[in-house]
């Protein structure tokens, strides 16, 4: 999806392509996952033989899903599956638990677990990466944006930055532009928002929402949270057991909602990304909204996870403390502080089944001419989802203002 849309654009950019795409590691056993659909598909029926007939019809019903997620007409494959969790998907195809986990073991992808999350969304996800691949930016994340930013500069547009927009502005129920905080008027006869959605329709807009619209929005509920480590480390350390990939604590399907780590050394893949004989470590640990939702001392909760953390690598690395030269982190105050995402929500809406399909927010609202991106709105969140959303509301408005 985001090679597509690039290639369109002329947008110019390198990617390490990642293979293996990620390693599980439970605490009872570990599996590589590769970026192939079908090598992965015949490595889990080596692994589970007894489970390969099941796992070749539940591959061909999540690639039926997903085909079935790009086109708006109604859909048998869809009916079947909108309503169900990916845990009962699971449920209904496999007998094995260790099976179940491996298939549910990526969720912190989508920032939901199994028993919880819409199977639809898992699908996106999955099938996207196993299909197309799954690359990391050349000079890291941060060039992702630099080059859409470039193109959108050579196509004649105009970035603000530390521009605070205030409100959108209305003629009846129409956009007519945008307001910052420094009083500044934009006029525009089209807005497209990616920001938070309850700040978009509670806190810019002038004018009165449907009743039942508002509801809606005020019923949602947003995603997890994380709390970031990264750590720049030298000295003559060996960080060969440090695996990309996820580091779960469920024994079993039914705790993959347990805390899990997602670990990575990004100088593994791109080594000009710190000076010679320097390494990053990157950490994101899933917080359940329990552990955040009354902090009553933020900088308290930062240290005692930043310890918490570097402890638990070093099981992986010891005396891992010695080399550490850099420490950043981010809780999810920190993360709404940089985003302004409510309690700082890493995936927009939780991808629940009532808030997934037909259920997510619409790219079109109820005021003309105002539109919604990004993980917000539909298809859902990621990278691959938020260029998706981008490129068909794009699409959507050059429609309808032909």
């Amino acid at each position: 999806v985001v090679g597509r849309c690039f290639k369109t654009l002329g947008i110019e950019m390198d990617f390490y392509p990642l293979d293996p795409m990620d390693h599980l590691i439970f605490p009872n056993f570990r599996i590589e996952i590769p970026a192939d659909l079908d090598e992965y598909i015949a490595r889990l029926q080596d692994r589970y033989p007894l489970e390969k007939d099941n796992i070749k019809e539940f591959f061909q019903d999540f690639i039926k899903l997903y085909r079935a997620t790009f086109n708006n007409e109604k859909s048998q494959i869809i009916d079947k599956y909108k309503d169900q969790t990916y845990g009962e998907m699971l449920d209904a195809f496999f007998k094995s638990e260790e099976l179940k986990m491996i298939l549910a073991g990526q969720w912190g992808y989508i920032g939901l677990p199994p028993t919880r999350a819409s199977a639809i969304a898992m699908c996106q996800m999955m099938i996207n990466y196993l299909k197309d691949g799954a690359f990391s930016p050349a000079g890291g994340t941060q060039e992702f944006a630099n080059a859409i930013f470039k193109k959108f500069i050579d196509f004649g547009g105009h970035v603000m930055l530390s521009s605070i927009a205030k409100k959108i502005l209305l003629n009846g129920n129409s956009v007519k532009g945008i307001k910052l905080q420094d009083g500044k008027e934009i006029p525009s006869g089209l807005v497209v928002s990616n920001i938070d959605a309850r700040q978009t329709f509670f806190d810019l807009l002038e004018g009165k929402l449907d009743p039942p619209f508002v509801k809606k929005v005020e019923g949602m509920r947003e995603s997890c949270s994380f709390f970031l480590l990264y750590l720049g480390v030298g000295g003559e350390i060996d960080l060969s057991k440090l695996k990309r990939g996820f580091y779960h604590t469920a024994t079993d399907a039914s705790t993959m909602g347990k805390e899990w780590l997602y670990i990575s050394v990004p100088t593994k893949i791109c080594p000009t990304l710190a000076p010679s004989n320097k390494q990053i470590i990157s950490v994101v640990v899933y917080l359940n909204k329990v552990t955040y939702k009354n902090v009553p001392d933020w900088k308290f909760f930062k240290e005692s996870m930043t310890l918490s953390t570097i402890n638990r690598l070093e099981l992986y690395i010891p005396d891992l403390k010695k080399y550490i030269e850099v420490i950043e982190s981010a809780t999810p105050k920190t993360l709404e502080r940089y985003t302004s995402n409510t309690n700082g929500a890493a995936y927009g809406w939780e991808v629940s089944v009532d808030q997934m399909w037909e259920n997510r927010l619409p790219q079109k609202t109820p005021i003309e001419n105002l539109y919604l991106t990004g993980h917000w709105t539909k298809p859902g969140p990621g990278i691959c989802a938020v260029v998706s959303s981008g490129w068909s509301v794009a699409n959507l408005i050059m429609e309808n203002w032909r």
